[in-house]
């Protein structure tokens, strides 16, 4: 008998592996969501990289408008950038920027410092490899993409997002950055550290700065609402074309791929998600059809799209993903296995 995939998500809270989890699935035509321990279906968790994905639709949407232009360089909206690449580029982790950037990172711990200063320090940013010749998981990317979305449009990129993506959709309780102090937002265990002292996920800077590459909160319920409409149910907000983008690999087939968590020959990745494809090993496992669009977040998050299937599924937990806990019998691999049974 396959196993049931609410037991296996109580059974992290039982077990002491989190401490609070949601989670939201469509299957067999059938939305269903739940909640486990320290938490309720409203609490709000730390998206962290879960948030690219939802900023890559705002770009698209964008793009739809004819605010942006895909393949339009970077420093034709950001002319200080010094980073060439174009926005599917960016969005797709093939324009050969870092990582990250230690610039970056010192400036956001400086309580003085707003989001267009950390902004100048991720412009500064000087790519580590040509175009278009491998897959590095950027966080700078994809800050970039948001400055250029705000220069383009002439509106802070947290805004066009919740005009153009949040509100649409009703996700009424998804937002980019949140008060420090909001009591619905639920805390992560081993967060690590923005730097010097300063937590990842739990503390005022990184609560306050609302990263464009991390820093949205929200809920599974709200997240679910949102791969439905890249799966083409439910809302029409997203046309054909910008569900493909989401969908589809980008920029060929490079190596390359998520830091030193896991790297693979061929690392194909959409606009905004990771495609599945016969990636081995994956934080998924091998259940997924290899046409899946995924993404998980290092507060402990993860979602993903199967179209073969037509099951859309996210898991909100609330501990950093460094020490792979997520990864252990009973955990993702697992539970995405008895979602496509």
């Amino acid at each position: 008998m396959a196993a049931d995939p609410l037991e296996l998500v109580a059974s992290l809270v039982d077990r002491g592996i989190v401490d609070a989890v949601q989670i939201a699935y469509r299957r067999r035509g059938m939305v269903t969501s739940a909640s486990y321990g320290s938490c309720s279906v409203t609490d709000r968790f730390a998206l962290a990289s879960l948030t690219k994905p939802l900023v890559a639709t705002a770009c698209l949407i964008a793009c739809a408008e004819g605010v942006l232009d895909l393949d339009r360089p970077l420093t034709d909206d950001v002319p200080e950038a010094l980073c060439t690449a174009t926005l599917r580029e960016l969005l797709a982790h093939a324009s050969g920027l870092p990582a990250d950037v230690p610039a970056a990172r010192k400036v956001q711990l400086d309580p003085s410092s707003t989001w267009h200063d950390v902004a100048a320090a991720y412009a500064a940013a000087v790519p580590t490899a040509p175009a278009r010749t491998r897959r590095t998981y950027s966080n700078a990317g994809y800050a970039l993409a948001a400055l250029a979305l705000e220069r383009a449009s002439g509106m802070g990129h947290e805004a066009y997002l919740r005009e153009a993506v949040l509100l649409p959709l009703g996700l009424q309780r998804t937002t980019l950055g949140a008060d420090p102090n909001d009591p619905s937002l639920v805390p992560v265990r081993e967060p690590g550290l923005l730097g010097h002292g300063e937590q990842l996920f739990n503390g005022p800077r990184f609560r306050t700065l609302g990263l464009p590459q991390s820093g949205g909160f929200g809920t599974a319920d709200d997240y679910l609402r949102f791969l439905l409409a890249v799966s083409g149910h439910g809302s029409g907000l997203l046309d054909p074309e910008t569900r493909t983008e989401l969908l589809s690999n980008q920029c060929g087939s490079l190596p390359g791929g998520v830091g030193d968590f896991m790297e693979w020959p061929v690392c194909d990745w959409a606009i905004g998600f990771e495609v599945r494809n016969g990636k081995h090993p994956h934080w998924t496992g091998a259940a997924l059809s290899p046409v899946s669009a995924t993404h998980f977040g290092a507060s402990g998050t993860l979602a993903f799209i199967d179209p073969v299937h037509d099951v859309q599924a996210v898991l909100l937990a609330n501990r950093g993903t460094y020490s792979r806990w997520m990864l252990e019998p009973g955990g993702w691999p697992d539970i995405c296995a008895a979602l496509m049974a």
